[in-house]
């Protein structure tokens, strides 16, 4: 069975953005600021640095081989089927 693509560039963003804001987005803020006060907004502001490289490792796993399957496919083609799978 051959996939077909069809999600467009507003479909892919939503999906990207979704796993990897999640829910925390909406729940942990609150937690953190009463502990941290205003130092909170610096470290999310030091934690989206951080995660750029993740993203653009990403980018280039989904651009190298774009094919379905996900973690999975990238995490079997590079460290095995005992990896893939456990992931």
């Amino acid at each position: 069975m051959q996939l077909k693509k069809e999600l467009g560039l507003l479909g892919v963003f939503a999906i990207a953005a979704g796993a990897m804001i999640s829910s925390g987005l909406f729940i942990l803020p609150g937690l953190a600021f009463a502990k941290a006060g205003p130092a909170m907004i610096l470290a999310y502001i030091i934690a989206g640095i951080l995660v750029i490289p993740a993203i653009f490792s990403k980018a280039e796993l989904v651009t190298a081989m774009p094919k379905a399957g996900g973690d999975y496919f990238y995490i079997t083609r590079s460290m095995g089927f005992t990896a893939g799978t456990i992931s």
